[in-house]
């Protein structure tokens, strides 16, 4: 238990990392390429699955898969703020079905932890 805890801390901690890179260099004015695939890459250490697969679900689909898979709240906290950075990036590039998308995941997963909290 206290090594699954520990790998927790420290996945939250590098996926912390890398979106505050992400939007260091966003705020920067770097070209949002890189920093969404960065995103993507850590998104799919967080869920164990490739990022691509992973952000083709619908907003439903991946809140359930999330509730399966018992990610650690902290976590899936992030993965939502992590995809409302890929919206801000993507809607910068001129994507804003893109954008739109990202925020309806978000959304979801952010109204399914309140769900949690609240239950």
């Amino acid at each position: 238990m206290v090594f699954q805890n520990d790998y927790i801390l420290r996945l939250i901690e590098e996926f912390g990392a890398v979106l505050r890179e992400a939007l260091r260099r966003f705020r920067a004015g770097d070209p949002p390429k890189e920093s969404v695939e960065d995103i993507d890459k850590a998104i799919g250490l967080a869920v164990d699955m490739d990022p691509q697969l992973f952000m083709n679900l619908t907003p439903r689909s991946m809140v359930s898969f999330l509730e399966l898979s018992n990610l650690d709240d902290r976590l899936t906290r992030q993965l939502a703020e992590a995809l409302l950075l890929q919206a801000d990036m993507l809607e910068a590039q001129g994507q804003p079905a893109k954008a739109t998308t990202k925020r309806e995941q978000a959304a979801a997963i952010l109204a399914s932890l309140e769900r949690t909290v609240a239950g």
